[in-house]
């Protein structure tokens, strides 16, 4: 069987090394390079390599992504900044390669709609990685909260884990870590592309709806040296439900309160973690009293496919790729955050637009 031939453009994304490793550890791929996307200087080249890349994995580097893309190619996948997007996907979408984007899809609607155009414009696949998709916990929430075991659903909540951001603290001094796209606001760096994404992909697919209105502050707590936030907080309305999520970069230790999906319903709760083995529904009427035993706690199956099976399968056997990961859900899911990141700028709620108004 011909293998799929797969490129990694960017080397500058934390999630880099897992992406070669998925689609090296899959026995129908072959990786061909990887490039960087922008300018950059031997040191900075050597640099993303040795922190994203390591030695075992051993990649051949392109310094010219454009070469690399004429490599008779399958797949793209794109670990660049968030800004860096569009442009990128457009170009590989324009020469008929299946593409990769690592999360989020884009920082605003207009960029969004760009990459959508793009897609609905070529013969190949669009995917958008959230990590999330592969998590067999989440997929158990959904499966419950779609059979309505907690009944009608009142409002979904994510928080993200206890974190100091994409890198350890003392991994790196502020002046190198300043240089990184990661923590620039200009080039779409912070908690909210980092963890907000999460959540609005998440509510919006728990709830099955599409944002209308969203609340969003954010701040700077602990990072002097950059100019992105490192919390940040969105009240999503859904219209008959509602969305809560915390984006955050600024905590240390929390003593591993679940993150969450916690879905609310008229019948009870339903209350899961990213690190958890199993899923807890809570239906009993136990006012105040504390460490209240669940009604019911479902397993799940660990074993599920990641996103080079995914993509590969889709190529190879037509499967269909998550539902998480297609363009038209993103599309969707960036009325939340798009809507989001524009209330924190201005200090007002603001209504969600239409993901679909091309």
């Amino acid at each position: 069987m011909k293998k799929v031939r797969v490129a990694v453009i960017g080397l500058d994304h934390v999630h880099t090394r897992e992406m070669l490793l998925a689609f090296t550890k899959n026995p129908n791929a072959e990786i061909v390079g990887v490039a960087e996307y922008n300018d950059c200087t031997e040191e900075e080249l050597q640099f993303h390599i040795r922190r994203h890349i390591c030695d075992d994995l051993n990649p051949e580097v392109y310094r010219d992504y454009k070469e690399l893309l004429r490599q008779n190619l399958d797949i793209a996948v794109i670990c660049t900044g968030v800004n860096d997007h569009a442009d990128l996907v457009e170009e590989t979408l324009g020469l008929g390669i299946n593409t990769i984007i690592e999360k989020p899809m884009a920082l605003n609607m207009n960029e969004a709609k760009r990459m959508y155009r793009a897609y609905k414009a070529s013969s190949a696949q669009l995917m958008i990685n959230w990590p999330v998709a592969w998590f067999p916990c989440f997929r158990k929430v959904k499966e419950l909260a779609d059979a309505g075991v907690v009944g009608d659903i009142l409002r979904v909540e994510y928080r993200s884990p206890a974190t100091c951001g994409p890198y350890a603290r003392d991994e790196m001094t502020p002046q190198e870590s300043s240089k990184l796209w990661w923590f620039r606001h200009d080039e779409g760096g912070g908690a909210i592309p980092d963890y907000a994404g999460y959540g609005c992909v998440l509510t919006t697919w728990i709830t099955g709806c599409t944002a209308k209105r969203v609340s969003g502050f954010k701040k700077n707590y602990l990072i002097p040296f950059s100019d992105a936030e490192d919390y940040a907080t969105f009240t999503i309305d859904f219209g008959h439900c509602m969305g809560l999520i915390e984006a955050s970069w600024s905590t240390k230790s929390n003593g591993q309160i679940p993150t969450g999906p916690v879905v609310y319903g008229t019948e009870g709760t339903i209350v899961a973690d990213r690190f958890g083995t199993d899923v807890k529904v809570y239906k009993e009427d136990d006012r105040y009293r504390p460490s209240c035993a669940p009604t019911e706690v479902y397993e799940f199956d660990p074993a599920v496919d990641g996103v080079a099976d995914n993509i590969i399968n889709h190529i190879l056997k037509g499967t269909p790729i998550h539902e998480i990961t297609t363009p038209e859900f993103n599309m969707r899911a960036m009325a939340a955050l798009d809507a989001g990141i524009r209330s924190c700028e201005s200090g007002r709620i603001e209504t969600a637009y239409d993901p679909f108004e091309l």
